[in-house]
């Protein structure tokens, strides 16, 4: 039986969350306490034993479209437990969440598949594969190598950050153009900042004159990845020697990055990253024929 859970299952719903996915309790937690909405969270339950034993969440979102914006619903943390695998259950709630979605009118749903094998089990419940990223290995010398013709910025980092609300206006107009894009609301863009931050991690802004740019970064040993890395194209260099600046330890760099960037346009891997659906079953020509240096982007998904 698939239901919006009750208020009873909350416990239920963490303690499945770390089964499947072995996220530290304060990971799960911090969801459920600041990004969980009962309605917007199917979950299977079996009668037998009265408790969820599958979930997904549902979150909501946007995706440029002709001139607009279209509805869409992310689907987040979609999981069975271990002993329930291979019943359908997990193509049930899928199904279940794209008519409750076409109920509500909104257009899209769309998932980052964790594994390559999870794309072909998305394709064969009508999701195509439409988003991809840039995937850019670097070392620390081949950083400051890009760089060494870069705007000065004077001032201390204090001096040259932008606020909150100031990043998050600067991330839509750099993107909101770009057909397919998806775009996320203030409380979205607050909670993955928060969140990034609660895990070790943390946000390098840089503003100066007029230019902009800010990337999501998390120190692991001597490895810095950059998760989301958003900038005016002539000003990148500039936010890599901030971010450089501010891990002197980190020895080797991964971005990840829109399709769409230039200025590490001849190095890396483009790889698929997300996938798209229409609620109504019908197919999305407009956004997955897009390719190139058009491809859509998926960011800041909580993948």
């Amino acid at each position: 039986m698939i239901i919006f859970p009750r208020d009873s299952m909350k416990s239920d719903l963490e303690r499945l969350w770390r089964a499947c996915f072995h996220d530290s309790e304060d990971y799960v937690r911090y969801f459920f306490d600041n990004r969980y909405v009962p309605e917007n969270c199917l979950a299977y339950i079996d009668e037998s034993i009265r408790r969820p034993v599958a979930m997904l969440h549902l979150l909501p979102a946007a995706v440029s479209e002709d001139g607009g914006f279209a509805g869409a619903q992310y689907i987040y943390a979609a999981c069975t437990r271990a002993d329930y695998r291979k019943r359908g259950i997990m193509a049930e709630l899928i199904g279940t969440a794209r008519k409750l979605g076409h109920s509500r009118g909104i257009k899209y749903s769309l998932t980052v598949p964790a594994e390559l094998e999870l794309f072909r089990y998305y394709s064969k419940l009508g999701f195509h594969k439409c988003y991809k990223v840039r995937i850019v290995y670097m070392e620390r010398s081949d950083l400051e190598f890009l760089c060494r013709d870069r705007i000065k910025v004077p001032g201390t980092p204090r001096d040259t950050m932008m606020k909150l609300n100031e990043t998050y206006a600067f991330r839509r107009d750099m993107l909101a153009d770009r057909e397919g894009y998806v775009n996320w609301d203030m409380r979205a863009f607050r909670y993955a900042v928060s969140c990034h931050e609660n895990e070790g991690g943390h946000i390098i802004t840089l503003a100066y004159e007029g230019d902009c740019g800010y990337a999501f970064c998390s120190l692991e040993g001597q490895t810095l990845t950059v998760s989301e890395f958003i900038v005016k194209e002539h000003f990148a260099s500039a936010l890599i020697s901030r971010i450089m600046q501010s891990y002197p330890k980190a020895c080797k760099f991964i971005f990840r990055l829109p399709v769409c960037d230039t200025f590490f346009e001849e190095y890396g891997e483009v790889l698929d990253f997300g996938m798209i659906s229409r609620n109504d079953g019908k197919n999305p020509v407009s956004i997955t024929t897009l390719d190139g240096v058009r491809t859509p982007y998926l960011g800041l998904p909580l993948d």
